[in-house]
This record gives C-alpha cells, sequence and structure tokens, in this order.
C-alpha cells in the first residue's frame, strides 16, 4: 500500500515540470509545492500500513459476505452489514488519515483541463494551450 501512494504521489507530480513552462512558474512557488510535498509524505507516513491492509482483507470478506446475503434474497440483512461496516470505515483512523493525506495531493495538483473526448473538446484544441 504503500509503495501504492509513492508512485501516486510521484504520477501526482509529473504533470509539475509541463505547468512550470506553460505559466512562467516562479521558484517560490515550487519551494511551495516542495513544502506541500514533505507535509503529505509526513502525512502518509501516520497510516498504519498493516492495519490498512488488514481493514483491505476485512473489506472482501465484507464484500463476499454482502453479495452472498444479496444472491440469497436477504437484502434488508445485507444492507444493515454494509451499515455497519460503513460505520466502522468512517471511524477508522487510518482511513480517516489517507482520505486526508488525499485531499492534500489533489490539491497540490495544477488544475489541467485535459478533454475527455474530441467531442468534448470541440470547441479549443490542446495544442491551442501550448502555443499561447
Amino acid at each position: 500500500m504503500k509503495k501504492q501512494l509513492t508512485v501516486l504521489f510521484i504520477l501526482a507530480l509529473i504533470p509539475v515540470a509541463g505547468y512550470t513552462q506553460q505559466t512562467g512558474f516562479n521558484p517560490e512557488h515550487m519551494q511551495q509545492l516542495m513544502q506541500q510535498a514533505r507535509q503529505m509524505q509526513a502525512c502518509m507516513a501516520q497510516i498504519d500500513q498493516n492495519a490498512l491492509a488488514a481493514l483491505g482483507q476485512r473489506a472482501q470478506t465484507v464484500e463476499a459476505e454482502i453479495k452472498s446475503l444479496c444472491q440469497s434474497g436477504r437484502r434488508d440483512e445485507a444492507m444493515d452489514v454494509a451499515v455497519t461496516f460503513g460505520r466502522e470505515m468512517a471511524n477508522d483512523d487510518n482511513v480517516r488519515i489517507a482520505r486526508e493525506c488525499g485531499e492534500m495531493a489533489q490539491k497540490m495538483l495544477p488544475d489541467f483541463k485535459f478533454p475527455t473526448s474530441k467531442a468534448e473538446a470541440k470547441s479549443s484544441h490542446i495544442c491551442d494551450v501550448y502555443t499561447q
């Protein structure tokens, strides 16, 4: 899990190089980003990886239980199990910390407006961003 978070963090910073060229990025802003990266790393270090892995395994078990209950027509019981586990997840400190770290990572990223389809990009071309 820690490896996955590290990879996510690295992938999150890849666009920064292009962003610096595109927007006249200044050194102070880069220092601010680096400080935020250190804060995010410290945030992730607070997460008990073993507890998070155990919670992931428990989630798989609960999911199988819910699926079984649903398939046997015991929908109310399945909903009770889901709600109970949802509350457990919502109250878990490691999940809360991971969520906070994720929010911190999102705030670090520049707001890129990449199209997700050619139809969406009809009003402007991607190259227009790089020729300004």
